[in-house]
């Protein structure tokens, strides 16, 4: 279905003279995508098409204008992803979008004498639990070396995605940082010192933090993939840190910016051939936090190395509890001259 059809569903005279306002309705989809994206996102053209496609999507499904919309016409919807295999959390997110979609006509002045009720309030599920499948888990040691050097070999045969694959999956893996943490990262955000790395980014809520990332394999690697696409100039310049190089950029000849859908692909791809089933890239951020655990032995460090606010959402990244360190035992044994 082409754009003009999708918006043919949502223009639809319903015999009591609303065809305008369905129309307004239309309109308004790319409004409130626009409006409810982060402006300062590098990947905000990415979101906004996807948010645009969903409510398109539900209103093609329930062939019903905005204001006709029911819960039972969003429960079909949602029980058709879920006959379709679509993971809860995506459903659970779809149902957001068009949540909050309702919400912003009805803070509308106009479209609000219309829209009165949000319908997905009374169909939309429980939030799932974050992170709990079993595809978000931890790797193992032995996977994340596997799930490195498939990544090395393909760099390696000298082809530039790959480089660039490699110098992400270290960042992530090393750094424990958020997918968009990472892949939103500007050449300017990066600061060179003789310690090390300081990324300074825009953390989930808002806020910005600097990220020191010491270790000199994800610097080496970094470099690497700038000289191997000719874009040493982003440090100094600005722009995407990570661009895509496939046949559809190529064709373009523009620079534009790797979707984290892009990457997500590509690492699944590498997973596969790791012999790691069922792979989600939030793994390598549960895989930091374990090792961060068991490293520290101290819940609290782990939620400080993950940035996280609140001290229960570590509890849901970490397997087991970590054993504290005993690091005053010997000492304590040495005066008892046991």
């Amino acid at each position: 279905m082409n754009r003009k059809s999708e918006k043919t569903a949502l223009i639809r005279v319903n015999g009591k003279g609303s065809a305008a306002i369905d129309e307004a309705v239309a309109n308004a989809i790319a409004l409130w995508a626009d409006a409810s994206s982060d402006s300062e996102s590098l990947r905000r053209g990415d979101l906004v098409r996807v948010k645009t496609k969903t409510i398109e999507a539900f209103f093609a499904f329930a062939g019903k204008a905005a204001s006709e919309v029911m819960p039972m016409d969003v429960k079909a919807w949602r029980e058709e992803m879920e006959a379709r295999g679509l993971k809860l959390a995506t459903i659970y997110c779809r149902l957001s979008f068009l949540s909050s979609f309702y919400e912003w006509m009805m803070r509308d002045p106009e479209l609000g004498e219309h829209i009165r009720k949000n319908p997905v309030n009374l169909a939309r599920p429980k939030a799932p639990k974050p992170y709990q499948t079993e595809s978000s888990k931890a790797l193992s040691d032995e996977q994340l070396e596997r799930l490195r050097a498939v990544i090395r070999s393909r760099a390696d045969l000298g082809e530039v995605a790959a480089v660039r694959d490699y110098a992400l999956f270290l960042f992530f893996a090393i750094s424990g940082m958020r997918r968009a943490e990472v892949l939103n990262l500007d050449g300017k955000d990066l600061e060179f010192r003789e310690d090390g790395i300081v990324v300074t980014c825009k953390v989930k809520g808002g806020d910005y933090i600097g990220r020191l990332i010491s270790r000199p394999e994800a610097r080496a690697a970094l470099i690497e993939y700038l000289r191997a696409s000719n874009r040493m100039d982003a440090l100094e310049k600005g722009g995407p840190l990570w661009v895509r190089h496939d046949r559809g950029a190529e064709a373009v000849k523009e620079e534009r910016t790797l979707s984290a859908w892009g990457f997500v692909l590509r690492m699944k791809e590498y997973a596969k051939e790791a012999g790691i089933g069922r792979f989600h890239v939030h793994q390598l951020r549960h895989t930091f936090a374990r090792i961060a655990g068991e490293s520290s032995g101290s819940l609290v460090e782990t939620q400080e190395a993950l940035g996280h606010k609140n001290l229960a959402t570590t509890r849901v990244y970490m397997q087991r509890i970590p054993v504290k360190r005993d690091k005053f035992g010997a000492e304590v044994a040495k005066r008892l001259k046991l």
